[in-house]
């Protein structure tokens, strides 16, 4: 069976006969595979060679590793993490031991075998953890990039409102708190962090005189600004793996009531992590300074979400009421207090 690209892999064994056994039966199998039973080499192989899928390894390797209270093999598996993106490490012994198996968890080594090993076994472990290891890094550059576009876009829209300078971030802050409360999940905890990152990229769409006009807005002007919900949806259009990004930035200007745009969604035809970012933002517009307002007090925001007439989540509204009367913009602090548990399509918060 052939890969292609061939895979790199590098096999450390200071028994020459079994680590050349490897690398051939590999060899056969579609691999790149070489050998050394030097640990001073397989380190610079390990720094320098960027094109290394996988390396197999004894754990008891000779080598200058007394010092560091490591094996050999251990010593390797550390490196390799250390590497940016980090290589999967097997590790083999034929003296296995509880510290052995120990010492592999703690260097993070992907898999351990013991001696003899079964080549055919080993192939397809040594499979297994590059392919896992492409699917981890391939995760991790996503989110390298979802976090860089969360970054971007706000400091795109701050650059044409100065007035709203650290807004997203602050939502963000507020809706992960809430979400912690209610008990979300934590992938939805993620995808609605993006969302607050992002929820107003839309506004990149509207004209500045109109998102920086200091007194009231004109019925036309209104109509204009309620657009940005729409923009932003088409603007991350190619989130194509995040649509509760795309749908929550899309409706974070709803009602409870119904009464809000663009599509006049009632109750919980929102998910609980859109209403939490509805009122995340409206918290942050109240709690700062905007082109047209001071910024509120405590006690002023307590009573606004008390006396609220159908814009909010009425459980939601009533948490943050009382949470902000007592504790201000504290109430947001990352708390290990959390509401008892809840079902995923309960209608309440308790």
């Amino acid at each position: 069976m052939t890969t292609e690209p061939p895979y790199r892999v590098l096999v450390v064994d200071d028994e020459e006969a079994l680590g050349q056994n490897v690398c051939s039966f590999l060899a056969d199998q579609g691999w790149l595979a070489s050998h050394t039973t030097d640990l001073a080499i397989a380190l610079e192989r390990i720094e320098n060679d960027l094109d290394l899928d996988l390396v197999i390894t004894d754990i008891y390797l000779e080598g200058p590793t007394a010092s560091l209270g490591l094996a050999g093999g251990h010593v390797i598996t550390k490196a390799c993490e250390k590497r940016g993106p980090p290589i999967p490490v097997i590790l083999m012994t034929g003296r296995p031991s509880l510290d052995a198996a120990l010492g592999g968890l703690r260097s993070h080594a992907h898999d351990f075998l013991t001696k003899p090993v079964s080549l055919p076994i080993l192939e397809r472990r040594a499979r297994k953890a590059v392919l896992e290891g492409k699917l981890q890094r391939r995760v991790r550059e996503l989110q390298e990039v979802n976090q860089l576009l969360s970054k971007i876009l706000p400091n795109a829209i701050e650059a044409k409102d100065p007035t709203t300078r650290g807004h997203s971030d602050r939502v963000v802050a507020y809706v992960d708190t809430l979400a912690r409360k209610c008990r979300i999940s934590a992938s939805e905890r993620y995808d609605l962090r993006l969302a607050a990152q992002l929820h107003d990229v839309g506004k990149i769409g509207i004209p500045e005189a109109i998102l920086t006009k200091p007194g009231k807005l004109t019925s036309d002007e209104r109509a204009i600004i309620q657009e940005h919900p729409g923009i932003g949806f088409r603007i991350l259009e190619p989130l194509h793996h995040f649509p509760r990004v795309r749908r929550w930035v899309f409706q974070h200007h709803e009602r409870w009531d119904g009464r809000g745009y663009p599509e006049g969604l009632v109750g919980e035809e929102v998910d609980l992590p859109g209403r939490i970012l509805i009122l995340a933002e409206v918290f942050d517009a109240l709690a700062t300074a905007r082109s047209y307002k001071q910024p509120w007090s405590n006690a002023r925001i307590a009573d606004f979400f008390e006396s609220d007439d159908g814009h909010f989540d009425p459980d939601l509204r009533m948490i943050v009421a009382e949470g902000v009367r007592t504790q201000g913009v504290g109430f947001f602090q990352p708390s290990e207090d959390a509401l008892a548990p809840r079902e995923r399509d309960q209608a309440t918060l308790f």
